[in-house]
């Protein structure tokens, strides 16, 4: 755990609830204004039409991005329910298998020809829990290798 970032330490479910978009804003510590602007944007967008959980019901909404093509209702009904997420740039545990040149390996661990992976895709790296910001680091690395071998591989002509 001593690894992990802070905004994933938390053992429980960050979420707020409020009878006023205003309020649900406050609880979730998010700009109130934008938060008000955003969902009434969104509810002068839903279209007209019977909601239908079951199916493709095409109750969407028109005029925002991205559209939404189905199930669309205004949030318009108290109390408002939210819930405190965080974005994070993940990577597989598994993925394809390269050697320290970055080749890619086959199921017998010889190099494919010509074929060179980094980043996300890659495993073999990390096991169980990574350090936060290594999956951009290695990705930076094994990219700017990649990307010489690939370089050198396509000037040889082979």
């Amino acid at each position: 755990k001593h690894l992990l970032r802070d905004e994933y330490s938390v053992a429980q479910v960050s979420m707020a609830e409020s009878n006023t978009i205003e309020g649900l804003a406050e609880g979730l510590d998010i700009d109130k204004d934008q938060l008000v602007k955003t969902i009434a944007e969104f509810n002068g967008a839903v279209q007209e039409g019977e909601f239908n959980p079951t199916v493709l019901d095409g109750k969407h909404t028109e005029g925002i991005e991205p559209p939404k093509s189905n199930w669309a209702v205004p949030i318009d009904e108290p109390p408002y329910l939210g819930y405190a997420v965080t974005c994070g740039i993940t990577f597989t545990f598994g993925g394809l298998k390269i050697n320290d040149t970055t080749h890619v390996l086959d199921t017998e661990d010889y190099a494919i020809p010509g074929l060179y992976a980094a980043g996300e895709l890659t495993g073999g790296l990390f096991y169980h829990n990574y350090p936060g910001g290594s999956g951009l680091m290695a990705g930076a690395v094994f990219g700017k290798i990649a990307g010489g071998e690939a370089a050198r591989y396509a000037l040889s002509g082979e």
